[in-house]
């Protein structure tokens, strides 16, 4: 293992976990202050993309599924991390388009670099492209909440993107059962992914929206979608156009489409 002190209270610890399926407790020690933790090794052989995922995260197949409101549908497959496990999007998208961060904010104007992602290959096209830079988006929140600690404590008024997948759990309590995943908004990597994956993704939608549509938006439409992803402009980040593909970046202040991940 390897470990980097981030400030007097927090260490960032890279481990090597073994590639056997099951569970490993990890013990991490500082001086008379120690943290233990299960790491968790499974087998995504089956966690294919459209797969609908329930509240007690088992998987099903929209072909001949219904809802049960004991066990209801929280997430549709919608591709890997970087480190090969399956990520899930919400059923549903916000209802307004949103600023990533409002304009004349320190998030406005800040550059946050550790997370920047940009296309390395067929840029502008969401379907081919490759990236470099930060390419997870599942901590790029935490990073900014460090950054900008004063700023992001009045998220929704900072940060109206973000505060809306961080309160998603809250919005739609009543529709996911015993469920409350960890949602956060895709890196631009991540979004190119569900770009690519968007018919096998809005057929389970529109599946699990004719059953009720309560639980689910029809389908990710053709709007512009934020990415969590700074660019490599100070006041701008990342989005993608689906109904091109189109892939680039513009002013925090715009307002854009959010959906949220979540990984399984």
């Amino acid at each position: 293992s390897a470990i980097t002190i981030i400030d007097d209270a927090t260490l960032k610890v890279s481990l090597t976990i073994p590639g056997m399926v099951g569970n490993y407790t990890v013990t991490v020690t500082c001086g008379s202050e120690s943290e233990t933790a299960t790491f968790s090794v499974k087998d995504y052989t089956h966690w294919t993309v459209g797969k609908i995922v329930l509240a007690d995260k088992t998987l099903v197949d929209k072909a001949g599924y219904t809802i049960n409101s004991s066990n209801p549908p929280v997430a549709i497959i919608c591709g890997t991390n970087i480190y090969g496990a399956a990520i899930g999007i919400a059923l549903h998208t916000s209802k307004q388009e949103l600023e990533w961060a409002k304009k004349d904010t320190i998030g406005f104007y800040m550059m946050f670099e550790d997370i920047i992602c940009m296309p390395s290959t067929g840029s502008g096209v969401a379907g081919t492209a490759t990236f470099t830079g930060d390419s997870d988006g599942s901590d790029n929140w935490e990073y900014i909440c460090r950054i900008d600690p004063k700023g992001t404590k009045a998220a929704a008024g900072n940060y109206p993107a973000f505060h809306w997948v961080n309160t998603y759990n809250t919005t739609y309590a009543d529709k996911l059962g015993s469920a409350r995943p960890s949602w956060y908004m895709p890196s631009l990597a991540e979004l190119c992914e569900v770009y690519k994956n968007r018919e096998a993704i809005n057929e389970s939608l529109a599946k699990i929206h004719g059953l009720d549509s309560d639980y689910a938006d029809s389908s990710l439409a053709t709007s512009w979608y934020w990415s969590s992803s700074q660019s490599s402009l100070h006041m701008n980040s990342c989005f993608v156009n689906f109904m091109t593909g189109y892939v680039g970046y513009s002013g925090k202040y715009l307002n854009l489409r959010v959906c949220c991940l979540s990984g399984f």
